[in-house]
């Protein structure tokens, strides 16, 4: 008898945990060191550098999440910035002038508007089965189009009241960094626990791993992947929210829906997540959606400029990216 049967304890198997949760552990570790390397830069640093990183990250860290579920259960939405951008300028549009309780009522159904025009475009591609960098590239236009029809213009707007819950305060720049936390923390937690722990999500995972292995195991791969692009869509939608408590107002300009896509992208590979689908977790993504974001005002306070912080920031993802390879062909040889 071991010590652990005597004791009733469940022994970890570290090696499992570490080859399960290594990169996302490294991922956190990396985001660390950075907000730490930032700390040495800027020696006032405190709580209006804390809550600028908080709120200012929330919109790309949404969207990570949104990009992160799609791409866990096989697929990859290149649309994902549009419905962020759509979202923001419906809710810009009729917030605009109305009272607090009003705008949490709207922001309710710009979330579950965002869900539903998403979950259709994974239901199309789940019943054409055309491929989803195809249908969603489309997408990444009309829903773009659908944003300017709504809001021609930068405009709109939100109550005060709205725009404390995602930075703190009423006007959108402060040093209560509390409420950005928590809304960084909430949505995050609530996606992973739904990953991890529901029939559903695991079901997203099995899709994403091998779509004939987990429908000759009774997984209805085709709700799967609808419920993975409206989750996905919900997320964008709340992301899209995000931008507005910050900015105070609307913008609906396609080349901010195709940059949030592409830093979306960026995300989730460098939080571990892998192209191939059934691999990775939200948690990673948040993190490397934090990384991407911190790096802008690290590199501007090191005096680099806008062009060259680019060229690191591909630098590191094409670095990650074969690291990431790298340790996938050791596995496969492994076994």
């Amino acid at each position: 008898m071991t010590v652990a049967e005597v004791t009733g304890r469940k022994r970890i198997d570290w090696p499992r945990m570490l080859g399960r949760h290594g990169w996302t552990g490294g991922v956190w570790l990396l985001f660390a060191a950075i907000v730490i390397y930032y700390m040495t830069l800027i020696p006032s640093f405190g709580a209006f550098q804390i809550t600028s990183l908080a709120k200012n990250s929330l919109p790309l860290v949404f969207l990570a999440v949104a990009q992160a579920i799609i791409v866990i259960a096989g697929g990859i939405d290149l649309g994902i910035g549009a419905v962020l951008v759509f979202g923001n300028a419906v809710a810009a549009q009729l917030m605009d002038g109305q009272p607090f309780a009003t705008t949490i009522l709207i922001a309710i159904g710009v979330v579950v508007l965002c869900a539903v025009l998403n979950g259709v475009v994974g239901w199309i591609i789940a019943v054409s089965r055309v491929p989803d960098i195809v249908v969603t590239l489309a997408t990444l236009f009309i829903i773009s189009g659908l944003a300017l029809l709504v809001l021609p213009s930068p405009g709109g707007g939100t109550s005060e009241g709205f725009r404390a819950i995602f930075t703190g305060s009423a006007t959108g720049s402060g040093t209560n960094f509390i409420p950005p936390l928590i809304l960084l923390t909430l949505p995050v937690a609530v996606a992973a626990y739904f990953m991890r722990r529901t029939r559903t999500g695991l079901s997203i995972y099995a899709t994403g791993s091998d779509p004939m292995a987990a429908f000759l195991s009774a997984v209805n791969t085709k709700r799967a992947k609808v419920v993975s692009y409206a989750l996905g869509g919900a997320y964008a939608g709340l992301a899209g929210l995000a931008a507005l408590a910050i900015t105070g107002s609307g913008e609906s300009r396609f080349v901010t829906a195709a940059n949030f896509t592409l830093r979306a992208v960026a995300a989730i590979v460098l939080g571990g997540i892998a192209l191939t689908g059934g691999v990775g977790s939200v948690v990673g993504a948040t993190a490397a959606g934090l990384i991407l974001f911190t790096l802008n005002p690290v590199l501007s306070a090191m005096g680099i400029d806008p062009n060259t912080a680019q060229v690191i920031q591909g630098t590191l993802i094409v670095v990650v990216m074969m690291v990431a390879g790298i340790i996938q062909l050791r596995r496969e040889r492994a076994e």
